[in-house]
């Protein structure tokens, strides 16, 4: 920045936290933020028009037009700014992303900001230069505001000409325009964006247009978040996506972890994973038992190797252990708690399927090429759009079936309810409804995807 620059950027800082500190405490509310830009523009001049003003359609890599995106990026040798997302599930979801962009600016020094949870595979990342821990994270006011500026003070000094965020947190956002990046690429998710007439798009544009200068908008259409990240350099730039597989990474320690614990269980295996950011999440260890005494009557030589991490993944452990002792001594092998996070992506190598609720190892396995099965609290008697959980999350890139409850319970037939169809965060809900013979049917089908090589996400109840 130049001393004009770190001038206005200032008088930006101190409007920022006028209108922070008077929203002392409160949930952060979006349209009163936007607004407030609208009030309090950067300084820096804003183009009229956006990437798209109407709903975009999406079309295939090489029917597109390739030029030089150097003409609103870097020429030779500049500067990159990645923000990610909270979540090591999240992350994944943007390897892909990350790689493209630099296959597109090769010689480009690329800054990775990444956050804790993300932090062990983000340090493996081959195709960034520079790591940045964005230690604290708040979808409140003041402190949101103030650690953004906590991680912006890192960012600003090194004069970024594009950032890119691989987010949908407005915290990502508000990151991204604090970082002083000249070129501020993002994606706009607004559910009911078919029904807004030009003017309203056209104004809510502009609002969000303030925190980056190019955008990519979404309603009703395909919404999962690896095609979104893609859609940063696909549609902005113009440049196909010549590869659009996730990865995971592991070191050879890892891996010589994962083969140390694993010495005694025959390779391949069929792998567990039980986790769950919110317990609406977890499918209940008794009835995963019960598949697995299932799947090993019919395959004698089947072996199963549970992942995972916490307390609660150890609980559910235990009740897998008590419900079924015999098939658990001789044919399943507990890594709970003894594995990290890379480690276990490195015993995934050796899986031929994973059995996982929607949690970040699921991810970790679509980055390594495993099958995923994953039961999902999303009934199946709600409209399966593509801006509900299950397809914006599915494992993406692998063969994946994914089993729904068939109906919501009547605490979630209500019409306020989140993406994720099943209201009750804190306790396992809809979910438990789906039985075992379901996830059978659904293991049958995916090891026939797997060996026909379909990748597409197939949903059953």
């Amino acid at each position: 920045m130049n001393k004009q620059q770190e001038e206005d950027f200032s008088a930006i800082v101190k409007d920022f936290k006028g209108f922070f500190n008077n929203t002392q405490g409160e949930k952060f509310d979006e349209n009163s933020f936007l607004s407030f830009l609208k009030e309090n523009p950067t300084s820096e001049p804003q183009k009229e028009n956006v990437s798209r003003t109407m709903e975009p359609k999406f079309v295939k890599a090489d029917h597109r037009e390739e030029f030089n995106p150097n003409s609103i990026a870097p020429k030779k040798q500049g500067n990159v700014l990645i923000l990610t997302e909270l979540g090591v599930g999240d992350f994944i979801i943007a390897t892909g992303t990350i790689r493209e962009i630099r296959r597109i600016y090769p010689k480009s020094h690329i800054t990775l900001v990444a956050h804790r949870k993300t932090l062990s595979f983000a340090e493996l990342c081959p195709y960034v230069d520079e790591v940045i821990l964005n230690t604290k994270f708040s979808d409140k006011l003041p402190e949101m505001y103030e650690f953004c500026m906590e991680t912006a003070r890192k960012l600003l000094n090194r004069r970024f000409d594009i950032c890119f965020s691989l987010s949908t947190h407005i915290y990502t956002d508000l990151l991204m325009y604090m970082s002083g990046a000249r070129i501020r690429l993002t994606s706009l998710y607004w559910r009911k964006w078919t029904e807004l007439d030009a003017i309203k798009k056209t104004d809510l544009l502009r609002y969000i247009k303030l925190l980056a200068t190019h955008i990519v908008p979404y309603g009703d259409t395909h919404c999962h978040m690896a095609d979104r990240n893609f859609s940063l350099p696909e549609e902005i730039l113009h440049m196909p996506i010549l590869d659009r597989k996730l990865e995971s990474w592991y070191t050879p320690e890892d891996l010589s972890a994962a083969k140390e614990n694993l010495k005694d269980s025959p390779i391949p295996f069929y792998a567990l994973s039980m986790g769950g950011t919110w317990a609406r999440k977890r499918y209940p260890p008794e009835k995963y038992a019960h598949l697995l005494e299932m799947i090993a009557e019919e395959e004698p030589s089947a072996h199963f190797v549970i992942l995972g991490g916490g307390n609660a993944d150890l609980k559910s452990a235990e009740i897998i252990k008590a419900t079924v002792p015999k098939l658990y001594e001789k044919r399943i092998t507990d890594l709970t708690n003894k594995l990290t996070y890379r480690q276990s992506a490195a015993a995934l190598s050796f899986c031929k399927m994973l059995i996982a609720n929607d949690t970040g190892t699921a991810h970790i396995a679509a980055g390594l090429g495993c099958p995923v099965l994953s039961p999902h609290c999303f009934p199946a008697d709600f409209k399966l759009s593509n801006l509900v959980a299950p397809a914006r999350w599915a494992p993406y890139g692998v063969p994946c079936v994914i089993v729904l409850p068939e109906h919501a319970l009547p605490e979630c037939q209500g019409k306020l309810r989140d993406n994720y169809g099943c209201r009750m965060k804190e306790i396992s809900h809809c979910i438990t409804q789906i039985e075992p013979e379901t996830l059978l049917k659904g293991f049958h089908l995916l090891k026939k995807r797997a060996k026909e090589k379909i990748i597409a996400p197939l949903y059953i109840y």
